[in-house]
């Protein structure tokens, strides 16, 4: 029931893999010295630690079975082999792949032609049975496209352009993957080849930043980086044959030394964890940073509101970052997930859920390297518009943001969202938010209770349709994380379809939070750039440029 169980268990598993490289290391090695040091670039490893922070993945999990394997190889210890070997086949299909390249390094390097064979031969079988058998058993109508037959493939490496337009990007990503250990690493080169079409397939994938160095997939990469920095401290450890004396080629514990301190440095720099400086510094998708490990106060509303709105057993449509929450039922589904089809695959979704749980404030945004900012706002508008516009559905609770769907809803408890445009020269407006929309009027009335239903009239100024995409937001003053989405003029009709001339009218129910205590509250609106990448904090930073908020009238809560 709670997810955090699966991302400690894959943090222990990980730190589980620092044994095996270790009794590797000193039964290869005959140094305790190369022992620890090996350990540590382990657990420092860049691309192990991205994998670890990145949700929970196969990938992550069979990169410490795979080292247990490595170290039963090392020991001629087959059963405890053959049992890391089929927990790592077990973590995802493609994982067959390195494994399959593992045996004929079996055979050169341990000469154990039995057990290479069997390797290769149990990594091809099982790899051919999942992704051919398995995955099409599995397949259903509401499989996304994405995992169905071969489009697993063309949707992931189907746009070489973009490889192309971007290699210098991905050739630096290239360089965090292998570059802390090459100084050693090169010399045992052909350990690397297990784990190298695993790393080119992740560096010309085009789907959600698989290329950056952040990405889940490296973690199979790392045991064989691993064998590969021991053969080359092994290599550097054997003595050179002189006409005078036979002396070690180098300096190899000075080697290791750097190179660990090569590790340390790339992982301060480029990991975002307590030990990185900028982790302290709350920069933009860094540290302490609202957006990363920070929690605000609409963090603690929104678990409020989970609790106290959404039904524990109700078949849902969820928000991407609310579903961890909510994952203990039998049917779960995201409401957009990142794919080129997710207004499409969303519609083919509900009819299988009660509910839909959407987030038109989506307050989760990254800075992705050589890319700028992804994620804003609108990244379940579509979605939205879909629902809001769906003859089963209709929206039944709303707080800062938070948007809850039900189907067949009794009409009592329905908000009710619409949209209607006129044309008329007669009105004159109220106000002007900075030279781009004219707030024509305004009305807000008690329905009962906390109910009150708003109606307001906008009009662009000038004699073209809009480049942005705007939302109007209101605040009752003094209510705390209950921001109002003007929902009618944010998915229904949004502003970039607004027409020269045309009186767009938005009318929207709200109600408001039950513990509220009674008294009169001004109610005030803006208008927000939903490109702005800190719009979904909807203040000065994201208001539309030369405008400002603006009391439209007073409400009484008895």
């Amino acid at each position: 029931p709670d997810p955090r169980l699966l991302l400690g268990i894959q943090a222990a598993l990980f730190a589980l893999g620092a044994l095996p490289v270790y009794h590797l290391a000193l039964r290869r090695l005959k140094s305790q010295f190369a022992a620890r040091c090996l350990a540590l670039v382990y657990l420092f490893y860049p691309v192990a630690q991205t994998g670890v922070l990145l949700d929970i993945h196969g990938d992550t999990l069979a990169m410490p079975l795979l080292l247990f394997a490595l170290e039963a190889l090392d020991r001629r210890a087959w059963r405890s082999y053959t049992l890391f070997i089929i927990l790592a086949l077990s973590c995802k299909f493609y994982v067959a792949l390195p494994i399959a390249i593992m045996g004929p390094l079996i055979w050169w390097q341990y000469n154990t032609r039995r057990a290479a064979l069997l390797t290769t031969g149990t990594a091809l079988g099982y790899g051919a049975l999942a992704f051919l058998v398995i995955r099409p058993l599995f397949t259903t109508v509401s499989t996304s496209e994405v995992h169905q037959g071969m489009n697993y493939i063309t949707f992931y490496f189907g746009q070489i352009q973009e490889v192309l337009a971007t290699w210098d990007w991905r050739l630096a990503n290239a360089l965090v993957v292998f570059g802390p250990v090459f100084l050693l690493a090169w010399r045992g080169w052909y350990w690397l080849l297990p784990g190298i079409p695993i790393a080119l397939a992740a560096l010309v994938s085009t789907v959600g930043g698989s290329a950056g160095y952040g990405s889940h997939h490296y973690g199979l990469v790392v045991p064989f980086i691993i064998m590969a920095v021991i053969e080359g401290i092994q290599q550097l450890q054997q003595p050179t044959q002189t006409h005078s004396s036979r002396r070690p080629r180098r300096n190899w514990r000075g080697d290791l030394g750097l190179t660990c301190g090569i590790v340390l440095i790339f992982n301060l720099v480029l990991i975002d964890t307590p030990l990185s400086p900028t982790f302290w510094m709350e920069l933009p998708g860094k540290g302490l940073d609202q957006t990363r490990f920070g929690i605000t106060s609409r963090d603690r509303m929104k678990d409020r509101f989970l609790d106290e709105e959404v039904p524990p057993a109700a078949s849902l449509a969820v928000s991407l970052f609310l579903a961890p929450n909510l994952v203990d039922r039998e049917t779960l589904y995201i409401v957009r997930y990142g794919t080129r089809q997710g207004e499409r695959n969303f519609a083919k979704r509900l009819p299988y859920v009660e509910y839909v749980l959407a987030d038109a404030l989506f307050d989760f945004r990254t800075i992705v390297p050589g890319k700028g900012v992804d994620g804003t706002i609108n990244s379940e508008v579509p979605e939205i518009a879909q629902v809001l516009q769906h003859p089963d559905f209709s929206l039944v609770k709303a707080r800062d943001g938070l948007l809850l769907f039900q189907r067949n809803t009794p009409p009592t408890q329905v908000l009710e969202q619409h949209i209607e445009t006129y044309q008329s020269t007669e009105i004159s407006p109220q106000v002007r938010f900075g030279d781009t929309i004219d707030l024509m009027s305004a009305q807000i009335i008690s329905l009962d209770g906390q109910r009150f239903r708003a109606t307001f009239e906008w009009q662009i100024t000038g004699t073209a349709p809009l480049n942005n995409q705007y939302v109007a937001v209101s605040r009752i003053n003094g209510l705390k994380d209950a921001r109002i989405v003007h929902l009618p003029t944010y998915a229904l009709y949004p502003t970039v379809q607004w027409q020269p001339g045309e009186i767009i009218r938005e009318t929207f129910e709200v109600e408001l939070p039950a513990d509220l205590t009674p008294g009169e509250y001004t109610w005030q609106v803006g208008w927000y750039d939903t490109t702005h990448s800190e719009a979904y904090a909807t203040d000065e930073r994201s208001r539309m440029d030369g405008s400002r908020e603006v009391v439209v009238g007073t409400i009484t809560v008895r």
